[in-house]
Formats: C-alpha cells, structure tokens, sequence
C-alpha cells in the first residue's frame, strides 16, 4: 500500500495537474493545448486548415493526433477541403480577422497579409462564414470546431466579430461549449498616435461542437 502511495506521489510531482481558465496571456502556443485537453481526445484526427508556420502547434506533441496540417501554401483552400463528409473529429480555423484596405496601415495589413483577401469587415465575417459551412461538412457529430478572432474597428466603430460568429456557428448547426480569452503580451500596433476608442488586445478562441 505504501509503495501505491509513494508511485501516486512521483506521478503528481513528475505530472502535477494544472487548472484550465478562460483567459490567460500568452500566445497561441499556450491555449491550444488547454483546449485540446478538454476538448479533444488523443488519437483523434484533427484538421488545422490554416497551418501556417504552426505556431498553435509549438507546444503540442502532434504525433498524438491524426495530424493534418494545411493551408493555401500547401495548395488546401479552407473553403474547399480535400476530406469526405463526417470524416474529422477536430478542425481549427484561424482566417485573417482584421480587413485590408486603404484605411489600414501598410504594416498592419502586411502583419496579418490579408489585402488581396479582405476589403472590409462584411467580407472578414463572410470569409468565416465558408470555412464555418466547410468544417460542417467534413466534421462528425458531436466534432469540435475551434475558431480564433478578434474584434476589430471601422470607421471608428466597434466591430464585435466574436458576437457575429457565435451567431453564424450556432446558426450553421453547432453549439458553443467554451470561449477563451487571449491576453497578448505585446503591443498592438497603431496607426495614429490618438485614439477614440480602446485598441484591441485580446482575442477569443471559440469552441463549438456540431450538433447535427
């Protein structure tokens, strides 16, 4: 019996257990893995549709998932998924969530590298809108759909795109089951040096489980 307990004891320590909140600050790279962690089962096969340099992934073992990376660079449109209907467990999608256009500064557009995709924020949310009626394709029941963004403004208004999209994932058949809220430790960037309302420095990863 002591020797049970001893082991139980190294396990903690070697392993100790770690709470999950809502909201921390950090990087992609530290949230991904509380939500998979709740959300996700290992071995499942997961979809991360907009890849890109695998910042999500730099703290995950992904060899524990059926792991399939992709992103325009790699010829896979988020719009037009190479995958059968009902075929994935996990899909995550992380679109440009800030629009282009002549009243954004050129370096905040070549930050997030969206001017020949978004002209305003209509055409962020309808971008979100296909890759949302895709995962519902290709997800199975009960699959999770992790989404990131972030609100924006234009033309001095608020612009609540995590408002926007709960709506648009629970109109296209799925549940909302978490937020989570991203603090990041950088500066945003400005392109004035006044400010008419607060500059936007958080952003949200939506989970949603498809329902149908």
């Amino acid at each position: 019996m002591q020797q049970s307990h001893n082991a139980e004891m190294l396990r903690d320590k070697v392993v100790p257990w770690m709470p999950h909140y809502s909201a921390l600050t950090g990087t992609n790279a530290d949230l991904l893995p509380h939500i998979l962690d709740l959300y996700v089962k290992r071995g499942s096969t997961i979809a991360d549709v907009t890849y890109g340099r695998g910042v999500f992934w730099q703290g995950i073992d992904s060899t524990q998932y059926d792991f399939r990376p992709s992103d325009l660079l790699t010829g896979v449109d988020f719009l037009d998924l190479p995958y059968e209907d009902r075929s994935i467990d996990c899909l995550t999608l992380d679109p440009p969530y800030m629009h282009g256009g002549k009243t954004v500064h050129k370096n905040i557009d070549a930050c997030y590298q969206n001017a020949s995709v978004t002209y305003g924020h209509g055409s962020i949310i309808r971008l979100y809108a296909g890759g949302i009626l895709e995962a519902a394709r290709v997800l199975r029941k009960r699959g999770v759909l992790i989404l990131k963004c972030q609100d924006e403004t234009e033309g001095n208004k608020q612009r609540l795109s995590h408002v926007e999209l709960i709506q648009l994932v629970e109109l296209f058949g799925f549940e909302i089951v978490d937020l989570f809220v991203l603090v990041s430790q950088s500066m945003p960037m400005m392109r004035h040096k006044y400010q008419k309302s607060a500059r936007k420095n958080h952003s949200y990863a939506l989970v949603a489980r498809f329902r149908c």
